[in-house]
């Protein structure tokens, strides 16, 4: 006697197992307002909506037909302009004038891969919100210098000074509170907590005068500057209620003198994260630096890129932090010329960039760095340089490996010869379930047939960004490709030369590899002509394989047609689109083509 399968006969917990699955938008569309049952088991979907990776049609069934209905019990709200591509542009031409009606209960708002233009339009948006306390912003894009001050205080007073935190992170777009852009005597009183991308220690002095509250900072320094002496730039105030203080500048180098220095600005600071670089011995000295620290410190953390100006004495260094906190000192014996110090555990960093130079004293320690979310590793020639390293931060998220090898005629030293036969053994890497996307960045790697190792070792990854050079060659590393075919549903392609022999048959290729590509980026900055031929060509060739597509998005020179009206433009180019939901903008300020489908 034959059973009938019915999916209701399965528990709650099974059905909500298997959500995990699927996005927060297939979740809304597939189970809202199918029966009591399933309305009351996607509740947490209803409190917390993402609409992370949504195609045009999804997005416009959710934002027309779904938000207006349970919007009033959302409390968390992910805006994804990444992959969906115009997600940041078409929010608001559905709510621009009804959030606050539209979401009373909304407290936190996500805004992914935005631009400044995009974000001051949608932060007018934001006004009212009663409870609405947090933005968190993330791969904020390519802000303009002359634009920076502007979009910061946008974040910061958005929501009528409402805001408690803001929130962007280390992908993003450095934002200089700039003082000729500054309205006089401008605060933000309302911010006590903030994480911030800025370029210079004289941003950081502007930053602290406008966050007279400020109770926890994250800031992270770009760039290097002249600063002979940062007393000059610092006003003589103090900030009185910040307590947890994280900072890192890993361009410029520091001194002790302008630790203490900035230390004094912050008589209650309780929580301390540093991580930085220096040539000054005195700041890998752990005795003098313990006599530096504010007396009011409960938790220290420290990291530290040394670059000596004499010869490291590991053993010594060790010895000043026997009594004061645990520090592992990672180096090369045979090249002494860099050494990264952090106390143990790792645990205030979320993001770690380090040489490949030191994997033999990572493996020698063997610690755990369990809080990585994201790694850059400088190799020289070589993928297995990075092996050592990736094989301790098991719960990376997205890893960078950036070859800086340039001696195509394999010509090398003698210390570079130890080196590859000691890489060439066979090192394991071990399960990374949770690494999604893979960089590489720079040469091609001498070992690019061990991207099998990688891709074997990390289930789960789903993007890939190559440089198209580097793209090419993996193309003939058949093992590789099968098992890239099941993965990756997004690839970005970077540095196009402008000249590509082949260039469609190479696009076809890739096509045929990338099967159930859902997102797709191609950086055409350099070609010497307009993007349109290549563009149509990316598409066609995607579109016989049956691809997937969401999202296209080409960065390079327009044609005029393009530039005026992307979305005529491609319909007069592929007649079969115009029956099609999709749609199309270039963007003159980036030079972007996006073309959301």
């Amino acid at each position: 006697m034959s059973s009938i399968s019915n999916l209701e006969l399965l528990p709650d917990e099974i059905l909500l197992e298997i959500c995990k699955y699927l996005l927060c938008v297939d979740v809304l569309l597939s189970f809202n307002n199918l029966n009591t049952r399933m309305t009351c088991m996607i509740n947490d979907y209803y409190h917390h909506v993402s609409l992370h990776k949504a195609s045009y049609m999804q997005f416009s069934e959710l934002c027309s037909t779904i938000l207006p209905k349970i919007g009033a019990r959302i409390q968390t709200l992910i805006i994804d302009n990444c992959y969906s591509a115009l997600q940041a542009i078409t929010f608001p031409k559905y709510f621009q004038n009804s959030m606050a009606e539209c979401f009373p209960q909304l407290q936190k708002i996500t805004l992914i891969s935005f631009r400044p233009d995009p974000l001051l339009v949608f932060l007018k948006i934001l006004h009212n919100l009663e409870k609405l306390h947090t933005i968190d912003t993330r791969s904020l894009f390519r802000v303009p210098t002359n634009q920076q001050t502007e979009v910061l205080l946008a974040l910061l007073q958005a929501n009528n000074n409402r805001l408690r935190s803001v929130y962007i992170d280390d992908q993003s777009s450095p934002l200089n509170p700039i003082k000729k852009y500054l309205p006089k005597q401008i605060t933000c009183p309302n911010i006590i907590d903030l994480k911030i991308e800025i370029s210079t220690v004289c941003d950081l002095s502007v930053l602290l005068l406008i966050l007279p509250n400020i109770i926890t900072l994250s800031v992270s320094i770009h760039k290097k500057d002249n600063l002979d002496n940062i007393n000059r730039i610092f006003s003589p105030y103090k900030l009185n209620f910040l307590t947890k203080f994280q900072l890192k500048s890993v361009e410029r180098s520091w001194r002790l003198h302008e630790l203490t220095f900035l230390f004094e600005k912050l008589p209650a600071i309780k929580y301390l994260s540093l991580n930085l670089r220096t040539s000054d011995s005195t700041l890998t000295n752990g005795q003098i630096l313990k006599t530096c620290l504010p007396n009011t410190i409960e938790e220290f953390h420290y990291a530290i890129h040394y670059l000596p100006e004499q010869t490291i004495d590991y053993f010594e260094i060790l010895e000043t932090w026997k009594y004061k906190c645990p520090i592992i000192c990672l180096y090369n014996h045979m090249q002494n010329d860099y050494m990264y110090l952090h106390t143990l555990p790792y645990s205030s960093f979320n993001y770690l960039e380090i040489s490949s130079s030191v994997a033999e004293s990572i493996l020698k320690n063997k610690n755990s760095y369990e809080n990585i979310q994201r790694i850059h590793v400088d190799c020289d020639f070589t993928l297995a340089e990075a092996f050592p390293i990736l094989s301790y931060c098991r719960r990376v998220k997205h890893s960078m490996i950036w070859l800086h090898g340039t001696d195509t005629n394999n010509q090398f030293n003698g210390n570079s010869v130890a080196k590859q036969a000691q890489q060439e053994k066979n090192y394991p890497l071990p399960i990374m379930l949770r690494l999604l996307r893979l960089t590489l960045v720079g040469s091609v790697p001498k070992d690019l047939h061990r991207m099998t190792q990688i891709v074997l070792a990390a289930p789960n990854l789903f993007r890939l960004d190559l440089n198209y050079t580097t793209l090419l060659f993996l193309l003939d590393h058949k093992d590789a490709c099968l098992i890239l075919q099941r993965r990756i549903t997004a690839l970005s392609i970077n540095n196009m030369p402008h000249c590509s022999i082949n260039g469609r048959q190479h696009i076809s290729c890739i096509a045929s590899i990338f099967l159930h590509l859902r997102h797709l980026y191609i950086d055409m900055r350099a070609l010497d002509k307009t993007i349109d031929l290549m563009v149509l060509c990316y598409f066609d060739e995607f579109s016989k394989q049956n691809a997937p597509l969401i999202s296209l998005c080409a960065d390079g020179r327009p044609s005029n047609e393009m530039k005026n009206d992307a979305e005529k433009w491609l319909i007069d180019h592929r007649n079969h689109l115009q029956h099609k939901q999709f749609t199309a903008y270039f963007n003159e300020k980036a030079d972007r083509l996006l073309i959301w489908m």
